[in-house]
């Protein structure tokens, strides 16, 4: 049940595809990833194919691994078209969850991936750098460090 609790503090409604999704999306995963991003900013597009490549391959068995969009977008349209390029879960637009995970975890710029455990202990504060420089074999590394 606490389980449950905070993961709702992540939201309680998400996106996938065209399809909604509640937190049951979240119930059998290792870690999960919170993407900071948005359609306007170029460094998230040179940054998201590279994410969606490694959370492809981390999850390529089972899966272990959901990422939640948590996105800047202004206008929903943008926020459709970005988000469509994405395989993971995202928050509705204009979710107020959002602003607060934005707040909850220090997010000052974009592109962000803050990686936590189920819990919602922050596992890795700034996951695009292991993402870029080490890849997918960064992630049984998170694992280990966030038990």
């Amino acid at each position: 049940l606490s389980l449950k609790i905070r993961m709702e503090e992540l939201g309680t409604n998400f996106l996938k595809g065209k399809e909604k999704v509640g937190v049951e999306s979240l119930q059998n995963v290792q870690l999960i990833g919170l993407y900071f991003s948005a359609e306007w900013c170029p460094p998230c597009h040179a940054f998201t194919p590279v994410l969606s490549d490694f959370y492809n391959e981390v999850n390529s068995g089972e899966p272990r691994f959901e990422i939640i969009f948590c996105s800047f977008d202004k206008a929903k349209d943008k926020f459709d078209s970005y988000r469509d390029t994405m395989p993971w879960i995202a928050l509705p637009f204009g979710d107020q969850k959002r602003a607060e995970l934005s707040q909850k975890y220090g997010i000052e710029g974009i592109p962000h991936l803050v990686v936590i455990n189920p819990q919602g202990k922050v596992v890795v504060a700034n996951g695009r750098m292991d993402v870029q420089t080490k890849g997918p074999i960064c992630f049984d590394e998170w694992v280990n460090k966030a038990q």
